[in-house]
């Protein structure tokens, strides 16, 4: 005897059903993305409680910078470096520091007495400029236009020379024997090169390397190209000891001192 199975005589849900059921599932599924807890509502919260302090700060005037000041530099203006270093007025400070390789290089390849330049922030809104200069060690004529000669051996024309009190007068010098000067005068201290008034070189055929200076302070010095450099920072020190004040120090082979007859 066969047994037949009976249809089923449910009928299919409506679809209005299927639509409510996958609307719940849709639910369910938004509120597990978006569900946080009071921890996660909280740092949330924080947020954007801080980007609205910084999108404030930013429109305010304590994002730009109040002053631009500069430090470090003795030979090149104040208002010269201001100039040459592009800062735009009305730019962020975080923009300007954001740039401060941009700057360095900036100055450098304008300005030969800028060695180089670190671009900092100084107080809430003050942007500070450190140079570290290539200064000028010297002086001398050529073709009848002023030239420096700094510290990197460079030379550079000038209409006008600042002050001839920094550095001395160079006399008698060739462009090697000059980059020769400049070498020895790194190893110088500031202070004792603007001392100096003049620098001659003797002979540079009949006396190789042989060097007269004549100090400010009416003193004489020989030395030579190959070790005046270091030997001058003793100059200070050795004046202190002299009885007088008037003749010359010969530093060529260690270090004596003749007096001049006539001083007193």
């Amino acid at each position: 005897m066969k047994f037949f199975k009976k249809d089923s005589t449910s009928s299919p849900p409506p679809p209005e059903f299927n639509e409510e059921v996958q609307n719940k599932e849709s639910l369910l599924i938004l509120r597990k993305i978006f569900y946080f807890s009071k921890l996660e509502m909280r740092f949330l919260w924080w947020i954007f409680i801080a980007s609205m302090i910084w999108g404030l700060y930013f429109i305010s005037p304590l994002s730009k910078p109040k002053e631009i000041y500069v430090y470090g530099n003795r030979q090149v203006a104040v208002e010269t470096i201001q100039e040459q270093a592009g800062i735009k007025k009305g730019k962020s400070i975080w923009g300007i520091l954001s740039e401060h390789e941009i700057i360095q290089k900036r100055l450098t390849a304008r300005n030969p007495k800028i060695k180089d330049v670190s671009v900092t922030l100084s107080g809430l809104n003050t942007i500070q400029l450190t140079i570290l200069e290539n200064p000028a060690i010297g002086y001398y004529v050529e073709d009848g236009q002023y030239k420096e000669l700094l510290a990197d051996a460079q030379s550079i024309s000038v209409e006008e020379l600042t002050s001839k009190d920094n550095y001395p007068e160079l006399v008698n010098f060739t462009e090697e024997s000059r980059t020769q000067l400049a070498n020895q005068l790194e190893k110088t201290s500031p202070s004792v090169i603007s001392s100096i008034r003049q620098i001659q070189y003797v002979d540079p055929k009949q006396k190789p390397l042989k060097l007269h200076l004549k100090m400010n302070d009416g003193m004489k010095v020989i030395g030579t190209l190959k070790d005046i450099g270091e030997k001058l920072n003793y100059y200070p020190s050795i004046l202190k000891q002299l009885p007088k004040k008037s003749g010359t120090i010969d530093m060529e082979v260690g270090i004596f001192y003749t007096p001049d007859v006539n001083a007193q």
